[in-house]
């Protein structure tokens, strides 16, 4: 495996845990706004392909 493989791999896997903690805080906290709702205010041209 390139190393420019390996460094990609482990970047995808720390924001998708980290994306996982955020989650698990914000439901902890008693956030009610979808997540969905804000990734797609974030990134619009993603939802309409």
């Amino acid at each position: 495996m390139s190393q420019q493989l390996t460094l990609s791999s482990l970047f995808c896997v720390l924001a998708l845990a980290g994306l996982c903690v955020v989650s698990s805080a914000r439901e902890l906290a008693g956030y009610d706004a979808p997540v969905v709702a804000e990734q797609a205010a974030l990134a619009p041209g993603l939802l309409h392909s």
